[in-house]
């Protein structure tokens, strides 16, 4: 179970974050984080913003954020800043951040972050077949079982291209996926992602059992590994807490200069 402080929780987010983006864009690192940008995908933040990562009070942020906006309007993208999820670095450099005219937007993307601490109190028994999918099978039955086709396709890709992403589907006795979810590790940290159950067999325990299933599997192969998730369905937060999750010690929040 959980024994982090805040800012090692933030940091393992971060650095598990910071892998995901430089899969999907291009990157520069400088003294005080990191720039990534794909200008073929402009609109899409995640791989078009700055994160702030090595600083203290006495920083320069005024220098920062003018070379954060000349890098990015010089590619007709908009300056973007995502937080490092420690709480308090956006009161240090909120004057900073208004006086060049970035606009603060809290709770960014909305979601809440939780981790792993307690034990699991989900005790309904198993009614679904659960296994984790190999690399080589046909995915297909992903398009039926996901509401959103790119949900599908990034699981899919995923698999392809993931050593660390590990794929679980729960089957009813006749062999019907009804539901599922994944793993993804990195650096000692594990990401429980893409929970979902098909809409006609939704509210019959089967996410509550994928969850039990998968926090298990979490201490038998990632004891020692941070587990998290995010969410913004207070249902799937029930679930959650249930199920031994607590809010992250984290800050989510982003800035941003709107360009013509």
């Amino acid at each position: 179970m959980s024994n982090w402080t805040g800012r090692e929780i933030a940091k393992k987010i971060m650095d598990f974050d910071n892998n995901y983006y430089k899969l999907g864009s291009n990157f520069k690192s400088t003294d005080y984080g990191i720039l990534y940008y794909n200008t073929d995908d402009p609109t899409w933040t995640d791989f078009n913003h700055a994160s702030i990562i090595n600083y203290d009070k006495n920083s320069d942020f005024d220098a920062i954020l003018r070379d954060i906006k000349d890098f990015y309007t010089s590619r007709n993208l908009r300056p973007f800043v995502y937080s490092n999820f420690v709480v308090g670095q956006c009161e240090i450099m909120k004057e900073s951040l208004i006086r060049n005219g970035f606009t603060i937007e809290d709770n960014y993307g909305g979601q809440n972050y939780v981790i792993h601490t307690s034990e699991c109190g989900i005790n309904a028994p198993y009614s679904l077949k659960i296994r984790q999918i190999n690399k080589n099978e046909d995915l297909s039955f992903l398009y039926e079982l996901m509401e959103y086709k790119e949900d599908a396709d990034d699981v899919a890709e995923a698999m392809t291209e993931k050593s660390d992403f590990k794929l679980f589907v729960g089957y009813l006795d006749d062999g019907t996926p009804v539901t599922t979810a994944n793993l993804e590790y990195f650096n000692g940290v594990v990401l429980l992602d893409y929970v979902e159950t098909v809409k006609n067999y939704q509210h019959k325990s089967y996410a509550s059992q994928m969850i039990r299933f998968l926090v298990d599997y979490h201490y038998k192969n990632y004891k020692d590994c941070l587990l998290y998730l995010y969410y913004d369905n207070l249902d799937a937060g029930r679930i959650y807490k249930k199920a031994g999750f607590t809010k992250a010690d984290i800050e989510m929040w982003a800035a941003y200069i709107d360009i013509d």
